[in-house]
């Protein structure tokens, strides 16, 4: 199995993360570093290139990244019988390796390098594969494809008999990822002081509604540059050609489609925003699964069914969307995830997240009665 650059896999009471180096690119690695190491030897004793600078820099990057190659392997090696962790994963390691007992690690963790940065060409997406202890994480593998990443957090996580964390979620066995008491005849604790989550909760399930976030600073701040772009574009632009043209640069037909383009685009803009800010989720729960509702003022009702039998998990975790990234509830299912209550406070998501698991393990009890 692969991880980004690494191959996995498991062997009786062993898990093996390697990188995976072909034996051309070896062997190329092996040659470019030769020919550096023999380049001044056969320059200082011949004469030849003695003045060509140019050459000198660029046989001493050929050997330095030749060297990088060969020297920073990655190799982990779990070893679930002698509970230990044997890593060579860099210069410090290069013709060795460290070993350290798992007893520290409490559990597998699955997040992303960089929660600030956006896919890009500078940016990448990595997700990272760590354990976690009381020190530092130790990162296992990583992986700029995020299914790749999960299905081996998964593994170790198996593997090792830890509980997994996705995205700063808590930490659960991936076997037990859905279990919660059931709601019986129990009704659901008190919501949080001043929490504007509605539910009602019936022999047929549990109704959740969430509160749309409304217009917090991060959506004032983006609403605010929509109407910016919408109406001082248009006057920046006739007071630049005002001053070229003088007083009939209004009529201009320039000024007008660049002013409805302007206008256009803040609107669009705007709207975008309001969506958002102003969307609210309905949700009703039980055995049978869960429906998804979401609607708004800006925003066409939509409604999503997902059976209990396509859920994989419903958890709080790290959460983005286009205009915004905090904690939310995220639900798992087979083809995909649904992010919500984005805005909501920690208290109010993990009632939610608790509750609409406690609703879906009813049909864990009618099976096993």
């Amino acid at each position: 199995m692969r991880c980004g650059s690494h191959r996995w896999s498991i062997s009786g009471p062993f898990l093996t993360i390697q990188h995976e180096v072909r034996p051309l690119d070896a062997w190329l690695a092996r040659g470019a570093l030769l020919v550096a190491l023999a380049f001044p030897v056969i320059t200082l004793t011949t004469g030849f290139f003695a003045g060509e600078w140019r050459l000198w820099l660029l046989m001493l990057a050929m050997g330095a990244l030749s060297a990088h190659h060969l020297m920073s392997r990655w190799k982990v090696l779990l070893n679930r019988d002698a509970r230990t962790l044997w890593r060579h994963t860099g210069y410090r390691e290069a013709f060795g390796g460290a070993t350290q007992p798992l007893e520290p690690f409490a559990s597998v963790a699955l997040y992303m390098r960089d929660k600030g940065s956006t896919a890009g060409l500078f940016n990448p997406k990595v997700y990272i594969v760590a354990l976690l202890g009381p020190t530092d994480p130790v990162v296992l593998s990583h992986s700029d494809d995020r299914e790749e990443a999960l299905e081996l957090a998964q593994a170790v996580s198996r593997f090792l008999g830890l509980g997994l964390s996705v995205d700063g979620g808590q930490s659960r066995s991936i076997n037990a990822r859905l279990e919660e008491a059931p709601l019986t005849g129990e009704r659901l604790p008190d919501l949080p002081y001043g929490s504007g989550i509605q539910f009602r909760q019936d022999a047929r399930g549990l109704t959740l509604e969430l509160p749309a976030c409304g217009w917090r600073p991060e959506y004032a701040a983006q609403g605010a540059v929509a109407v910016l772009i919408a109406v001082g574009g248009p006057l920046f632009l006739v007071m630049q050609l005002r001053k070229l043209f003088g007083s009939q640069a209004a009529s201009m037909q320039v000024v007008v489609i660049a002013s409805a383009v302007f206008i256009a685009v803040g609107a669009f803009f705007w709207l975008w925003v309001a969506r958002e800010a102003t969307s609210q989720w309905s949700l009703n729960a039980s055995s049978r699964g869960i429906e998804l509702t979401r609607h708004g003022p800006w925003r066409r009702r939509k409604v999503m069914r997902l059976p209990a039998s396509r859920i994989q998990d419903i958890d709080v975790r790290d959460a983005r969307t286009h205009v915004s990234r905090g904690r939310g509830i995220v639900i798992e299912h087979d083809k995909g995830r649904e992010l919500l209550g984005m805005d909501l406070s920690q208290e109010e998501l993990e009632w939610a997240g608790t509750a609409l698991r406690r609703a879906l393990a009813t049909r864990q009890q009618s099976r096993t009665a």
